[in-house]
């Protein structure tokens, strides 16, 4: 009997589940899109509620209700502040760069040309067609390699086995998925290839199919599968990783897109190198905004007047005994223009302000509220040492060899990374040093504030990881750039560049 009670006790319950589920379904077909919203705000919020719970066990005394609050005021700020695409992380006061921790992890390949971190690993690529996946778990150590594939001559055939697929050519450039399911790279065999994150098997190779598609840069939108690639025949395609297909090809560079980059909403910004020009593509809208390079010397006598203006200014204000020191700094000096040939790199800060690097040693700070740059660093890491006559002409007499010497000219920045949401970012040359800057709190300017040194090669790419109370940098060090052999460094090494920063 009394089995046959329990039996039947558990068959009411589920009749009643069954029936309270069907209830709750109904409700949700029912209810408005305002109820829906107020309903998933209010799960939300409890969902919040529940973790701060959770953390806020332990053996000592304090006031749950107050921790609660905090604890959800915080996060509710953080995402409210991602949604919307606006700086949040103020970081660059706190980043204790004197006592960094940095190592360097040789490699033996050709030349290292992109990484992309998703911790606990990150992938690396380089010229000699390898792909390879380290683990960075333990901070301040150098990287372990975990597994590698390399291309050759033999995939130059694409298999209908899609397993049996690789690179045929250099590779340069790659990105991790946000989940880290994926990673995708390309490059000079006009492929994009979707691999496994876990075990670096191919899983699809998708050709621009386009006699200049070479792929330059990627960059994955966060918290999504949606992935942007810059190619050398001037488009810009989407791709969607989990359906492993293209989407849509985006119109409007008039040379080969080099860099790409992306942040939480559909949209990405990509720099044309030589034609020195950004755009801002907003996918969802069908729009773009473009943003006009080319630091021209007319340009440049409008900001040396502007300059000269400044210094009257401040002089008449020294008279009075008054200073403005923020003149003073951004004054410009005629003997520093170089003509800028064309935009290297680009990299989001928020989704209406990004930063790019240039060919004559330019940074540029950008806002979409203006179709020019709003700040500008020249010559940011400094001028290459003057060649000696006999490296510069084949003249015997000296004299005339000496007149051979050409100017200095400065280093190029080859790579830019700004922290997502934050108030810094991060450039790379080859001058031996990683150089970092802060945002001033307007966003209309910005103020290097250290280095990072033993950065030996040309830096070729820069990403980050952010920990509680720390900052690791990575960087791809090579013997030559990644696009070509035109620089070569003396004492140069192909490596993976680490440096671990305390935040105070």
């Amino acid at each position: 009997m009394f089995e046959e009670s329990e039996s039947n006790s558990e068959s009411e319950l589920e009749d009643e589940e069954t029936a309270e589920r069907r209830q709750l379904e109904d409700e949700e077909k029912a209810e408005s899109a305002a109820d829906k919203r107020r309903r998933l705000a209010k799960e939300y919020l409890s969902g919040l509620g529940g973790s701060a719970e959770g953390e806020g066990e332990g053996d000592y005394a304090f006031d749950a209700k107050q921790l609660d609050e905090e604890i959800i005021g915080s996060r509710l700020q953080r995402d409210v502040a991602e949604e919307k695409g606006y700086v949040y992380k103020f970081i660059g006061g706190r980043m204790n760069l004197k006592d960094a921790k940095i190592s360097v992890r040789r490699v033996g390949n050709l030349g290292m040309t992109c990484i992309a971190v998703s911790y606990p690993y990150l992938y690396s690529t380089s010229k000699d067609m390898e792909l390879a996946k380290w683990d960075i778990k333990e901070a301040g150590k150098k990287a372990k390699k975990v597994k590698y594939v390399r291309g050759g001559d033999r995939y130059k055939e694409i298999s209908k086995d899609q397993s049996e697929n690789g690179h045929c050519d250099e590779i340069y450039t790659c990105a991790a998925s946000p989940d880290g399911r994926y990673v995708v790279s390309g490059g000079r065999d006009k492929r994009v290839i979707i691999w496994s994150g876990e075990n670096l098997a191919c899983q699809r190779v998708l050709p621009t199919s386009s006699r200049h598609g070479e792929v330059y840069g990627m960059a994955f939108r966060r918290k999504t599968d949606q992935l942007y690639v810059g190619c050398g025949d001037l488009k810009i395609r989407t791709y969607s990783v989990d359906q492993q297909a293209e989407l849509e090809t985006l119109y409007g560079h008039q040379d080969s897109v080099v860099d790409v980059s992306a942040l939480g909403l559909e949209r990405c910004v990509s720099v044309g190198s030589r034609d020195r020009s950004v755009m801002l593509w907003k996918i969802g809208e069908e729009s773009r905004l473009t943003f006009r390079g080319g630091d021209s010397i007319e340009k440049y006598q409008q900001l040396v007047a502007r300059g000269a203006r400044a210094e009257a200014d401040e002089s008449v204000k020294k008279e009075e005994g008054k200073e403005d020191s923020a003149n003073a700094a951004t004054s410009p000096s005629p003997a520093l223009f170089i003509v800028e040939g064309s935009i290297d790199c680009v990299s989001m800060i928020d989704d209406s302000h990004f930063v790019t690097g240039s060919d004559n040693g330019n940074i540029a700070l950008w806002s979409i509220s203006k179709k020019k740059p709003i700040f500008t660093v020249r010559q940011a890491h400094g001028f290459q040492p003057k060649l000696l006559p006999s490296q510069s002409s084949v003249e015997k007499d000296v004299q005339r060899a000496s007149a051979q010497v050409p100017e200095q000219q400065p280093y190029w920045i080859t790579s830019i990374h700004a922290i997502p949401y934050s108030d810094t970012f991060i450039t790379g040359s080859w001058n031996g040093t990683l150089k970092v800057w802060k945002l001033r709190e307007d966003l209309r300017s910005f103020e290097s504030i250290g280095e990072l040194d033993r950065a030996k090669g040309v830096v070729t790419k820069i990403d980050s990881y952010e920990e509680e109370g720390m900052l690791r940098v990575y960087a791809s060090l090579s013997k030559e750039h990644r696009l070509g052999r035109w620089i070569k460094v003396n004492g140069g090494r192909n490596g993976i560049y680490s440096a671990v920063i305390e935040l105070k």
